[in-house]
Order: structure tokens, then sequence, then C-alpha cells
């Protein structure tokens, strides 16, 4: 009694192929046998193999062939210039194609936004490789996916005065919101219609309402008139501050780099205090009992 398996080859060959007989004591191999079809068949064969058409890419049945393609190249790179040295500093300058250009390269490829952030990083990691050690073929990949910083500042919308001659600007902090509108004055300033030391009470709040004007010296030369809405005091303060530093910046761009570094120009991330172990909420200690 013999086991075994049948293949059939193209041209009508058949090959029967026995394991092992498993009579008479030791298992023996068996020669296969061939059975050879005829001439015709086998010609046939041969003219379709010709005739058969090969895919450029193995990538052509992908989803995404385009960018299965650009992957696999940029990965060879990596892989062939993985031992030279490298450091982030030199890719800190570099701008890449945008999500949406980068489709528009592919000839709308349906790309994901996780693909393109995967693209992203492994080009990020070929620009850190020092530049005295590049390859041309390197530096042509490396330039088809960067963008001038010449194109990407005038891509960027710059604000302006309105028909008035007016910059608005808007600002937050958690629930509040303020929308501010600054122009060239004396130094009045109002908060929904009324002069912003009887909306805010606190000393506190009218310090910082006004330290973007104290910081760049000009709390006389803008009229400002406020909108704010929600939350308490303190965050409708924070948020016209906010708003008041944005719009002095579209009056005057050079106050920028001075009010960045005094931190006017960043929002509050923080929104709710967190709870503190031991307490009951963010800073409520429980009722304390003698015995």
């Amino acid at each position: 009694m013999f086991t075994g398996q049948v293949w059939k080859a193209r041209a009508g060959l058949t090959l029967r192929v026995f394991a092992r007989q498993l009579t008479g004591g030791k298992p023996r191999t068996i020669e296969p046998v061939f059975h050879y079809g005829s001439d015709s068949v086998i010609e046939r064969d041969m003219q379709l193999e010709k005739l058969r058409l090969i895919p450029p890419s193995p990538t052509v049945f992908a989803r995404n062939p385009y960018h299965e393609d650009v992957m696999e190249r940029l990965l060879d790179m990596m892989n062939k210039y993985a031992s030279l040295p490298y450091s982030k500093k030199n890719s800190e300058k570099s701008v890449w194609l945008s999500f949406e250009d980068y489709k528009r390269k592919g000839n709308g490829a349906k790309c994901k936004q996780a693909e393109y952030n995967k693209l992203k990083q492994t080009l990020v990691r070929l620009d850190s490789i020092d530049p005295q050690l590049r390859s041309p073929d390197l530096e042509e990949v490396l330039d088809f996916f960067k963008v001038s910083k010449t194109v990407r500042d005038v891509e960027k919308k710059i604000k302006e005065l309105d028909s008035k001659g007016r910059a608005v600007a808007t600002g937050g902090r958690k629930d509040s919101s303020a929308k501010v509108y600054v122009v060239e004055g004396e130094g009045q300033i109002l908060v929904n219609g009324l002069p912003f030391d009887e909306k805010f009470k606190n000393l506190k709040d009218r310090t910082r309402i006004l330290q973007p004007l104290q910081i760049v010296e000009s709390e006389t030369k803008y009229n400002i008139f406020a909108l704010s809405r929600g939350g308490g005091s303190t965050g409708q303060a924070d948020a016209v501050r906010l708003a008041i530093a944005r719009a002095l910046v579209i009056h005057n761009p050079l106050f920028e780099d001075i009010l960045l570094k005094a931190g006017c120009l960043y929002r509050d991330p923080r929104s709710v205090e967190r709870k503190k172990p031991g307490k009951l909420k963010a800073r409520k200690s429980p009722t304390w009992v003698k015995r």
C-alpha cells in the first residue's frame, strides 16, 4: 500500500510521487513516473507564456500603488544608509509637502493620514543624515518632497487691517471667549460697552488685560473695543488679553517676537484643575473630625 500526492503540470505532464511504502518494514522512496503530453500542447503553453502580461510593479494590485512604490524606495534607502551618522538638527529646518499636495502628486491617490505620517517620519530620518555623506540619489529623493520656504511663506495667510483700519482678533480661556477691535487712538478700553475698570473690579484682572500694551509701550496709542462672554471674570480677562496681543501683532508685526517671549500670544491650555489624592475635589478637603 502506497501513499502520495499527484501534481499536474502546465503541458499536460502528470507526476506521481510516492513518499513511502508502508509494507515490508522500512519505508523506501519510489522514483517518480513522468507522462508527457503532446508536442502541440507544450508549444501552445510556451506561446501563452510569451504573451502573458507582466505588471510593471508588484504593487499594481495594492490599494495605493503610488504610495507603496514610494515607501518601498524610501525603505530601501533607509536600509542602505542605516550605518551613516545622523543628527536631528539636520532636518529641523526642512519643510515637507503637505498631505493635500502629496495626494495631488499621486494623481489623487487613496492615501490615509496615517500613511502620510509614516512617509514624513521616514523622510525626516533620511534628512537627518549628515549632508556631507549623502549620495546624489538621496538628495534627489529628498528634494522631490521638500517645499521651499518662500513658497510656504507666500501660501501663509497674512492678517491685515480691515477697510476701517481696525485689527480684529479673537482669544479664549477655559469657557470664556473674546473678540476685540483695535484702532489707533488715545488708549480707551471698552469691554461689552463698559470701561474695563467697571467691567473688571479685580485689580489683578485689569493688570492682565493691560500687560500686552505695557510690554510694547503702547498704552496710549490704541483704542480697544472688546466683546467677551462665557466663564468667569478671570477667564474673560485672559481671553481679552490674548485677543489684544494678537491684534497688536496685526498692527505691527514687529511686536510678535516681543509678545511671544513674554508669553502673551499663547493660549492657556489649562481647562479644569485636576483632583488631588486625599481631596474630595481639586481643593476641597474632607471634614476634619477630632475623634
